[in-house]
């Protein structure tokens, strides 16, 4: 009995889709008949319910879909302001990669026309591709060699000021040994005052003024340089380090003072070596 009730209900439903389409058509052809508009006025009431009923039925999945195809659109958008991003952020390095490297080659050709160094020196520029496995980077590796005009012993300067010297090369790169290494002295004078002595590194990496007689006056804040004297490789005038402490002890013959370097050895990347 149910299955009869149901097979009629669907006969019905059927019937009444056949006359709503029935009556769309002939609305369509021929749209000024009252007579036909009150039919299919009737008709569209009977069947208002059902296509209301049919749009409740498949409203959730028509949310489902939709919601489905937001998903989608959103990762896609998503995946993509991701590599915007990625890319906008690459670029942003590398502009300021280029204008640091920018900024040390301008300090360089200030240094250059510092004229510091005597006519007939040239200023090879080179960049630090390797450091030592040494906490304090008490030597690099640079660029250039003996293909470049460099020499053992050569002074090594960035647009800071002493870098060390070449202590070892090759065809086309070189060991430089910072004035930070333990091994390192170079002959140096207090700008303030003119009292010299001998600047040596040490493992930590600080440096000490060693060899400054008790007698002579040196200011805390004071210019470090070198000495240039006639047994030194080292032209005069390269800056150094500025004095932070200056201490005396009665049993001691000589001062106690210590230099901050100028140059950022943690951050080293051009230089220029001074050849003949």
């Amino acid at each position: 009995m149910n299955r009869k009730r149901a097979l009629r209900r669907r006969a019905i439903v059927a019937v009444l889709l056949l006359l709503s389409v029935g009556m769309l058509t002939l609305y369509f052809r021929d749209s000024t008949n009252s007579v036909l508009r009150g039919v299919q006025s009737v008709g569209l009431s009977v069947v208002r319910p059902l296509q209301s009923g049919t749009a409740r039925a498949t409203k959730p999945f028509r949310d489902a879909w939709n919601w489905v195809g937001d998903l989608f659109r959103a990762k896609s958008e998503n995946k993509r302001l991701k590599k915007e991003n990625a890319q906008l952020r690459q670029g942003v390095a590398n502009s300021l990669a280029t204008q640091a490297e920018n900024k040390q080659l301008r300090g360089l050709l200030a240094y250059q026309r510092g004229k510091i160094f005597r006519k007939g020196v040239k200023l090879v520029t080179a960049r630090v591709i390797a450091r030592s496995t040494n906490a304090w980077y008490s030597s690099v590796t640079i660029d250039v060699g003996r293909n470049s005009g460099v020499k053992l012993y050569d002074a090594v300067v960035n647009d800071q000021g002493l870098v060390g010297k070449v202590s070892a090369l090759s065809s086309n790169v070189a060991q430089v040994q910072l004035i930070t290494d333990q091994q390192s002295f170079v002959d140096a004078v207090v700008q303030t005052g003119g009292a010299q002595g001998i600047l040596a590194g040490s493992v930590t990496g600080d440096l000490t003024l060693q060899y400054v007689d008790k007698s002579a006056k040196v200011q805390v804040g004071s210019f470090v340089l070198t000495s240039g004297l006639k047994s030194s490789i080292f032209v005069p005038g390269i800056l150094i380090g500025i004095v932070t402490q200056v201490g005396q002890q009665d049993v001691e013959l000589y001062q106690s003072i210590s230099v901050q370097p100028v140059v950022d050895f943690h951050r080293l990347d051009l230089v220029m070596v001074a050849t003949k």
